[in-house]
């Protein structure tokens, strides 16, 4: 649906009409709950004016501070108040089942309507090939020049909303509207088919062909994402090709001002046309993007620098060596977090609430836990911290506090997903960049291990690493059967291990039993040894010939 129609229904319901689009679309859904659930008086909540509305909030004991809260928020709540003051049946005479102007009208939950319908638009759109706009129903209006991460935004955005699991017993062709909305999704992200390269005088001149077009391609300035300090300037002493590893997110740099480690993820990336930011993912760099910026309409791509081989080959080396020791790592931590968690007290929110409190009256917390206040240091004794505490009741600073503390752990966790995403790309492009075999697969990170099971059809529902790694790697011996091509020692028993020195790690003996036992799932070997010495051994036998076959049935 188009902003324009949006905004027409708001009108004729007199709502406001300001906001973007997903504030629009949540706030026609709020006025189709309020439908459903009216006030005593047989009015919708939305009518109510700011006087009004907090006098039925404040009746309800709910907030009804709109300095603190958005009016859509607080109308929200009161909706929820009113739904369980009906028992969830619907209030008033009237019952609308039409939402976003494109239903028949369903009966049934209130957040199930609007799923509906815009479960509709997206099968009607996606059978009609028009892939912009249905991609634009449920965020910003994107097109195949969209960035991938704006793209990826409002694909989720609607998948959460449509998903056939949620829907299909309302919808019964909810699944048909999520294939949809998967092929839309998969056809405006994917980069064209790149032009010839460059041939000729010129292309020999500039060194070794280029494996796409640089034109209308632009080196981009990329920015520590803390100091905004710009990378790789002249100065630097920075290698030209280095674009390329950063910007594929190959690699990660070290800010020469602040020394914030950093990749193309976490940069933060300026349009070469309007000079604004945009959001980047390595995904965008082999596409013709826009900067998603109003008055920006111009498209661009990345330079594509040459690489010489001998950096390739010494990246390659340097790659296997950080997937490796990030492996480990990952273990490590993994295995410190579970002894944590089985170490941490199992407190309620009142317990640990208590505590902090306690905490603070001993001056080991530096802000009151309910109003936030920080007291000088020259006042931090305990008899004044706990006078404080005594009178500190203003309910007001409490909520102020409480939000503040809520914005600050939304930023702490937007922080945390920027840097996993980076190190997920990272770790996607760097076996990408090693080759890709499925015999490397034991460098992935599980969650990108669970993308590559996806994109081959292997179920993953009920396995563990080790058999997601195997039954990849009997998917493709079966493919290698298929297509005839055995090799290798055990190519007279119709499976191949693809065991090489390349595909194994720098050092076997650095490795404990479980990362082993993941090398040999990866290169589709059952080993029987209980000790790491003992499947070194079998990995070694495998690789030089044994007599006994080791391979998975």
């Amino acid at each position: 649906m188009s902003l324009a129609a949006l905004k027409k229904q708001l009108k004729e319901r007199g709502l406001s009409q300001t906001g973007e689009k997903a504030d629009l679309l949540r706030r026609l859904d709020i006025y189709a709950k309020g439908e459903l659930h009216k006030l005593s008086d047989g009015r919708n909540a939305c009518a109510l004016k700011a006087g009004e509305l907090r006098k039925e909030l404040a009746q309800r004991g709910l907030p009804c501070d709109l300095s603190i809260e958005s009016r859509d928020e607080l109308l929200a709540r009161l909706i929820d108040s009113l739904k369980q003051e009906n028992g969830g049946s619907a209030g008033g005479d009237k019952q609308s089942g039409e939402v976003g102007g494109g239903g028949d009208g369903v009966d049934g939950g209130d957040d199930d309507m609007l799923a509906v319908d815009v479960a509709r638009q997206v099968l009607m759109l996606g059978q009609g090939g028009d892939y912009d706009s249905l991609l634009s129903l449920a965020g910003a209006r994107v097109s195949r020049s969209s960035p991938f991460a704006q793209l990826r935004k409002n694909y989720l955005n609607l998948a959460r909303l449509i998903h056939p699991d949620k829907l299909s017993s309302k919808f019964n062709e909810a699944t048909k509207a999520f294939q949809e909305l998967v092929r839309a999704f998969e056809a405006l992200s994917s980069p064209e088919p790149p032009p010839a390269a460059e041939t000729g005088k010129r292309a020999k001149a500039q060194g070794p062909a280029l494996a796409r077009s640089n034109a209308n391609c632009f080196r981009t300035r990329v920015f520590c994402p803390r100091c905004s300090a710009e990378w790789a300037t002249a100065d630097a002493g920075v290698e030209k090709y280095e674009y390329n590893f950063m910007m594929q997110g190959i690699k990660t740099f070290c800010c020469a001002r602040c020394l914030c480690e950093f990749g193309c993820v976490t940069a933060t990336h300026r349009c070469p046309l309007c000079s604004k930011p945009f959001e980047y993912h390595p995904n965008d760099y082999h596409r013709m993007v826009s900067c998603g910026n109003a008055k920006c309409k111009g498209e661009f791509g990345f330079w594509l620098y040459p690489v010489p081989p001998r950096v390739e080959k010494g990246l390659r080396d340097e790659l296997k060596k950080q997937q490796e020791a990030a492996m480990k790592s990952r273990e490590a931590a993994m295995a410190r977090l579970q002894r944590a968690q089985r170490k941490a007290p199992s407190w309620s929110a009142e317990q640990a609430k208590k505590q902090a409190e306690k905490l603070f009256v001993r001056g080991l917390i530096d802000s009151c836990p309910r109003c936030g206040f920080e007291p000088p240091r020259s006042e931090a004794d305990s008899d004044s911290l706990k006078m404080h505490l005594d009178g500190c009741t203003d309910a007001r600073k409490h909520e102020l506090h409480r939000r503040a503390v809520r914005d600050a752990e939304e930023a702490a966790t937007k922080k945390r997903a920027r840097e996993d995403a980076q190190g997920e790309a990272k770790n996607l492009a760097a076996w990408q960049f090693l080759g890709g075999s499925t015999e490397s697969m034991w460098l992935l990170t599980d969650t990108q291990l669970a993308k590559q099971c996806e994109l081959r059809g292997v179920n993953v529902e009920g396995k563990d690493r080790d058999e997601l790694l195997a039954a990849l790697a009997a998917a493709t011996n079966r493919k290698a059967l298929t297509d005839g091509g055995q090799t290798g020692a055990s190519a007279g028993a119709g499976v191949s291990t693809g065991l090489t020195v390349d595909s194994l790690p720098s050092n076997l003996h650095s490795m404990n039993l479980r990362q082993l036992k993941s090398v040999c799932a990866a290169h589709g070997i059952k080993p029987k040894g209980t000790t790491p010495d003992e499947v070194i051994k079998e990995l070694e036998r495998a690789m030089y010939g044994s007599s006994e076959p080791l391979l998975l049935e």
